[in-house]
């Protein structure tokens, strides 16, 4: 979530998970709320990174991540 600042005009922050294969999927972008609008259901299990991206307004248009990835961090069991 967005704790300071502000986000750039036109732009949103786009949420990717990247399993064994590598190809990333979106699992949906983040309102000025701060609130997750899913893309897909998606299947996470331990492994799968999760990752987040910096993207035009209504997700990148490619299907992929086209701005600056501004975090990254693999999902473990607890």
């Amino acid at each position: 979530a967005l704790t300071g600042g502000d986000l750039a005009q036109g732009r949103i922050f786009e949420l990717w998970a990247i399993s064994g294969d590598g190809v990333p999927t979106s699992l949906g972008t983040f309102d000025q709320s701060a609130q997750l609008v899913p893309a897909q259901p998606a299947v996470v299990q331990e492994g799968t990174v999760l990752a987040g991206s910096l993207e035009p307004l209504g997700g990148s248009p490619t299907g992929a991540p086209t701005g600056p990835v501004l975090a990254t961090g693999a999902l473990e069991d607890a």
